[in-house]
């Protein structure tokens, strides 16, 4: 079904990254805290009320900042981009301008994969870095911006050393064939998640998710 699946951009964002994540799941170390102001310039990130801001500003100390994400403690909003994998909810957010963003594609039960840059990576090279079905999808309206909810079960990540196999552009193209991609999220096919989900068998080939990414695909009823 057309424009029943989203891909979702999102900064890179390396809190938790281990071997087996590649991050969002946890605020970013210092280095890509100073990349993102200081270099991109992220809109939120470089914002005065943004609490990484005001860390490197030295306003607030390194454990003010955690105290900030930690769950169990305050719960409080540092960013999407660090509770994204700890909660499983993509949100919209705002425009520059403060403006809500609406999402005006994808149905419940399809695919939505999640992808990123990294520091000094070409937007050719954009990689996916997770995907999910969507249990539900909230379009937005003018108090509240629009959000995805993850399947709680269908759910899966790929690790840093897999994810150069899921290069974003390899399925999907732009109407002109350019690797520019401007705003949050772009709505695509079903007959491209399903090339997308045959590609997460072979990548996840030999791993303790190969059984997992088979069942993916075979349950995936939109083939």
């Amino acid at each position: 079904m057309e424009n029943s699946c989203i891909a979702f951009k999102l900064n890179y964002c390396n809190g938790g990254s281990d071997e087996d994540h590649v991050g969002f799941r946890g605020i970013c170390n210092d280095a890509i805290i100073k990349y993102n102001i200081t270099k991109v310039k992220r809109a939120w990130c470089s914002h005065d009320d943004c609490a990484c801001k005001k860390y490197f500003d030295g306003k607030i100390s390194g454990d003010e900042l955690d105290s900030q994400w930690e769950p169990e403690i305050n719960g409080d909003f540092v960013c999407y981009d660090s509770a994204l994998l700890r909660d499983w909810c993509m949100y919209a957010g705002a425009n520059s301008d403060g403006k809500l963003r609406t999402i005006r594609g994808g149905e419940e039960n399809h695919l939505c994969v999640l992808t990123t840059v990294r520091p000094n990576m070409h937007e050719s090279d954009r990689i996916i870095f997770a995907m999910f079905i969507m249990h539900e999808i909230f379009s937005g309206d003018d108090e509240n911006a629009g959000y995805v909810v993850a399947d709680n079960h269908w759910r899966l990540e790929f690790r840093p050393r897999e994810v150069h196999m899921m290069r974003f552009w390899d399925f999907y193209q732009n109407k002109d064939g350019s690797t520019r991609w401007s705003g949050l999220f772009r709505y695509f096919d079903d007959a491209t998640a399903v090339k997308l989900l045959e590609m997460a068998v072979k990548v996840k080939h030999g791993t303790p998710e190969e059984s997992f990414a088979k069942e993916f695909l075979k349950q995936y009823p939109y083939k």
